[in-house]
């Protein structure tokens, strides 16, 4: 069997969502690619979902189910990993769906592709090669995110998310980008559509869904000392970026007087992330549009 036409393993981990659920499943069971296991992980829903999963396994030889104690999503999605038998892995929230040919799209970069171990979008377009498939992630031209990613499966060895609330999945791709001999960056597509849940961790109106922000930080900056010390400002660069991301939620967030220290100080921290960003800024690796984003954070943080 060619590589292009291996097994994807898709993963959706699911925690009490019944209402958006069969959308996901019947989307992602539509494919046309159909060389696909589906493996659904209920992190301990207590409302109609277990059912759900099941109904679809019975339904679907495709579908494979895993059942657990609610562990929060690191949990679920390393249980995810656990069962996937796939060559490749692909993940799907379970708010959100696909459109019938988004497999299918990277199942044929793929084949364009025969040596890639990771295909994601981005605007970095191009086939990089190790180590620069990480500059490229720290510059913002990787997306950060899985849910428009194909990896192969072997990548995830040895690796467990964490049980971050707030950015597990950039530190995940941050190692897998790291761990790839080589990363195919492709041109974003409008096949995945995103469920606007007002429930998202970084939507939710509370100053503990952000506190733990700072840990994911200072977890990405360790990792690129250790490996690639001479990314070091890259790094700096991305979590700055992200910072004023945060500063801009954290700023709307209408807390109650107790909780007006803690914001207080969550806000000095990230800003302390800008002003390291910004006076360790990679000029060598900068194009014309990362100088508007360190401009952009620097804004962010003077408000």
């Amino acid at each position: 069997m060619e590589r292009h036409a291996q097994k994807i393993s898709v993963i959706i981990p699911v925690f009490n969502n019944e209402r958006y659920l069969p959308r996901c499943c019947d989307s992602v069971l539509g494919q046309t690619y159909k060389d696909i296991e589906v493996v659904l992980v209920d992190d301990g829903s207590t409302d109609g979902t277990p059912t759900l999963c099941d109904r679809y396994a019975a339904q679907d030889a495709r579908v494979k189910v895993v059942h657990q104690s609610n562990g929060g999503e690191g949990a679920a999605r390393n249980a995810g990993l656990a069962a996937a038998s796939g060559d490749w892995i692909m993940w799907v929230d379970s708010d959100d769906w696909i459109e019938e040919r988004w497999i299918e799209y990277f199942a044929d970069q793929l084949h364009r592709h025969p040596d890639a171990d990771v295909v994601i979008t981005g605007t970095g377009v191009g086939v990089w090669r190790h180590p620069e498939p990480l500059r490229q992630f720290l510059m913002d031209r990787i997306v950060h995110t899985m849910w428009t990613s194909c990896t192969r499966r072997g990548l995830y060895d040895g690796l467990t998310f964490t049980d971050q609330k707030i950015g597990a999945d950039v530190l995940m791709q941050i190692q897998v980008v790291w761990k790839a001999a080589t990363v195919a960056v492709i041109p974003r597509s409008s096949g995945y559509h995103y469920e606007d849940n007002e429930q998202s961790v970084t939507r939710v109106g509370s100053i503990r869904t952000r506190l733990g922000w700072p840990k994911r930080a200072d977890l990405e900056l360790a990792f690129v000392r250790n490996v690639a010390p001479q990314m070091l400002n890259c790094a700096r660069f991305d979590v700055m970026r992200g910072a004023g991301v945060i500063i801009e939620s954290v700023r709307k967030l209408d807390v109650p007087p107790e909780e007006h220290a803690q914001k207080r100080a969550l806000l000095k921290r990230l800003r302390g992330y800008v002003w390291n960003g910004l006076f360790h800024l990679p000029l060598r690796s900068m194009r014309r549009k990362e100088y508007a984003t360190a401009l952009g954070s620097l804004r962010k943080a003077l408000r």
